[in-house]
């Protein structure tokens, strides 16, 4: 079984990206180790928050451009160049300048000209990313997107300190991105999906909101937790949710290598392949998830006593997204977006009520845990009920027609 299994993920070809997944958490935690190590706690602790402002902010400004992007350069309708400037320069760029006035007046104290200078430049790889996936490369953009301003970030920091090394980082990361757009420019295939007379798509307020409620999602149970445990409560708590949420890697991975086949699938009106591309994302990740998550159980052993049940339930958390490893793929590039921007909303407002009853971390991760596992389960049954497909590992009983293979 666990041979049958290997060898089909290496059919798919995703061994290389599950591989390079990998290697990008460990070099994204060696980046946080080492600038830890190097700047001490005090500068570092100053350089996470403005880091972490900057990464929340590129989503605000995109309005969602990426996953526009990847939606509409896979989905056979393609864009034109004026449409990408308007995307990935000329929108970014005005609300980072509007936004900016706004925080200065909120915040002062913030370095808020290189925040968002980096988050401008945080949002054109990602923008790149979708295109060179669109354009065939999976690992190349992969690595751009979650690995590329990480190692711009370590970069800076060896030359500058203080809020300048967010001017650098963003320099770093134009100067990383900015040959491979001129690659995908010249790319062969570059006129297939981006040229004169190809769509122009509007910025999407459900892809932005998609975008923008993962990122809360995402952090909501820190922010809150932040507030409700102590410190030492909090500091255990969040170490234990990085380490379970590495069984949510091959998540990652799914959505990545399915993503072209999928919207490919929903543009040409397909039913059929549009369930195998689904079921194919879903078989990435649920048998490496499945091991992962396994091997976490066996390491519960070597948790301090006070966070085991809480490693157990933020395991459970992270399996959750395994399982419904397909549904925001399917969603954000099958025309229901909004939906997936209403769920992750949902199980926003679900935590959230649930918070009155946090006293400690066991009862945060339980919030947690409930909060994103209905609004998983009910973007799965929208999804189904809207789409008529599975998009959960429940698919994965039944035999496909034929082996599905990304393109």
């Amino acid at each position: 079984m666990v041979t049958t299994q290997i060898s089909k993920i290496i059919t798919m070809q995703a061994l290389g990206p599950m591989v390079l997944r990998g290697a990008i958490v460990g070099i994204n935690f060696a980046v946080m180790i080492g600038l830890a190590t190097v700047l001490g706690l005090a500068a570092f602790g100053e350089l996470a928050l403005i880091w972490g402002a900057a990464l929340v902010a590129a989503p605000i400004i995109s309005v969602g451009a990426p996953l526009l992007m990847l939606r509409a350069l896979t989905d056979g309708d393609g864009m034109s160049v004026k449409a990408v400037m308007l995307q990935v320069i000329i929108v970014p760029a005005a609300l980072a300048v509007l936004s900016g006035t706004v925080a200065i007046a909120i915040w002062p104290t913030l370095p808020w000209f290189s925040i968002l200078l980096c988050a401008f430049w945080i949002n054109f790889a990602s923008c790149l990313a979708s295109a060179m996936r669109a354009l065939g490369s999976v690992n190349l953009s992969m690595a751009l997107r979650d690995c590329g301003p990480q190692i711009a970030l370590a970069i800076a920091a060896m030359f500058m300190r203080d809020g300048q090394i967010l001017v650098l980082a963003a320099f770093c990361i134009g100067c990383i991105a900015l040959p491979l757009s001129i690659w995908a420019f010249r790319s062969a295939d570059r006129l297939n999906i981006i040229g004169r007379h190809h769509a122009s798509p509007v910025p999407s307020v459900s892809l932005w909101g998609t975008s923008v409620l993962g990122v809360g999602l995402a952090q909501i149970d820190i922010i809150v937790g932040g507030a409700l445990l102590s410190p030492t409560q909090i500091g255990l708590y969040a170490v234990l949710r990085r380490v379970a949420n590495l069984v949510a890697l091959p998540v990652s991975v799914a959505t990545w290598v399915s993503a072209n086949d999928v919207s490919k699938s929903y543009g040409a009106g397909d039913t059929i392949m549009l369930q195998r591309a689904s079921r194919g994302g879903s078989q990435i990740a649920f048998f490496a998830g499945l091991i992962l998550f396994l091997c976490g159980l066996c390491s519960l052993a070597w948790v301090a006593p006070d966070g085991q049940f809480v490693f157990f339930i933020l395991l459970c958390c992270a399996f959750i997204q395994v399982v419904f490893a397909s549904g925001l793929t399917v969603a954000t590039l099958c025309g229901l977006a909004k939906f997936a921007a209403l769920t992750r909303g949902f199980s926003i407002l679900v935590y959230s009520g649930c918070a009155a009853f946090v006293v400690g971390p066991v009862s945060n991760a339980g919030a947690y845990l409930l909060a994103t596992s209905l609004g998983s389960l009910a973007l799965w049954a929208i999804v189904r009920q809207q789409r008529h497909i599975d998009t959960s590992a429940w698919s994965l009983r039944s035999r496909p027609e034929a082996q599905w293979k990304p393109s």
